[in-house]
């Protein structure tokens, strides 16, 4: 977005055209402008047109120099010094992705993996994240302007795409990860009170915000813990990233094999049948990496339990005692 459509947003709002959101963001925009434009402490170089600015703001609200008030409605007083703003400051440049934001978002996309699925995904900007079982992300569609934000709930590892001018941000039920590029593990779920930023390479800084909490940085294999209930925040400074469940397409933890012939089904989009039901009782705890053939995981469960394996000519697989 450019100076120019700005302007065309601003016209259709003095001219009374333009939508709610539209409406809303102009006035919203205009009073945080406004006010930096007040605040924001100015260079001799920049003074003179700072002043300049401000006169002509005055001019277009109600101060006017003799005390003569002008009697704009508030629309177009708004919608007046907005344009002053956009033809005499870099402000707009400034706000042009929020006021973009607001207009049109990004749709989001939302990834979960399953209750004993390892997911992997990769973001707009080739960051690969990989979600632990019963995780899930949510991630703009494109990154727009000098921000990647993302939501996580669980459990991911991320491999950041290093961008000096744009951070990666992943807000979580408990803390905030900011970085540039780098890989971590963080395990944050709204599900428990406890959280985890396990740093693999580079550098992370956490935040919260939890009273009290201060933004810490962490670096290669150092582990910050942090205990809502409690207020603890513990950092590890010689941890190992134990990175093995990335590899992982399907962890199973004492699931019963009805569990684990349902994810199987699904994921190779088979039909399990079995001659017993007390079969689907039995307790299996195991991981299959991610590109396992199905053979080779009917295989290890069969001998697992002295099972046998019969496919069928309509792709029906068959399991008895």
């Amino acid at each position: 977005m450019n100076v120019a459509q700005l302007k065309r947003i601003i016209n259709r709002y003095l001219a009374g055209n333009a939508s709610g959101k539209e409406t809303a963001l102009i006035e919203t925009w205009y009073e945080t402008a406004l006010d930096e434009a007040r605040q924001t402490p100015a260079s001799p170089q920049s003074e003179a047109h700072r002043q300049e600015v401000l006169e002509r703001l005055r001019l277009e609200m109600n101060e006017g120099p003799t005390g003569k008030v002008i009697r704009f409605s508030k629309m177009r007083s708004i919608a007046a010094a907005c344009i002053v703003l956009l033809g005499g400051a870099s402000l707009a440049w400034k706000y042009q992705y929020d006021i973009l934001d607001a207009i049109d978002p990004v749709p989001l996309e939302t990834v979960t993996a399953r209750a004993f699925q390892v997911k992997q995904v990769v973001l707009p900007d080739s960051t690969v994240v990989v979600l632990n079982a019963g995780s899930e992300i949510s991630y703009p569609r494109h990154f727009r302007g000098k921000k990647r934000q993302v939501r996580l709930n669980g459990e991911a590892f991320f491999d950041v795409t290093h961008n000096p001018s744009a951070a990666f941000t992943i807000t979580a039920p408990h803390l905030q990860v900011q970085v540039l590029g780098t890989s971590f593990v963080m395990t944050d779920s709204s599900h428990i009170q406890a959280a985890r930023v396990s740093v693999k390479t580079g550098r992370v800084a956490v935040s919260a915000e939890t009273k009290g909490f201060p933004v810490t940085q962490l670096t290669a294999n150092q582990e910050l813990f942090y205990d809502e209930a409690g207020g603890v925040v513990n950092i590890n400074r010689h941890h190992e990233v134990d990175l093995g469940w990335t590899s992982k397409q399907l962890v199973f933890n004492n699931a019963s094999l009805a569990e684990v012939f349902r994810e199987i089904e699904n994921l190779f989009n088979v039909k399990i049948q079995v001659s017993d039901t007390s079969i689907r009782e039995l307790k299996f705890t195991g991981a299959f990496d991610a590109g396992d053939p199905l053979p080779d995981m009917l295989k290890v469960i069969a001998l697992s339990y002295r099972l046998t394996i019969q496919k069928h000519k309509d792709g029906t697989i068959n399991i008895s005692n």
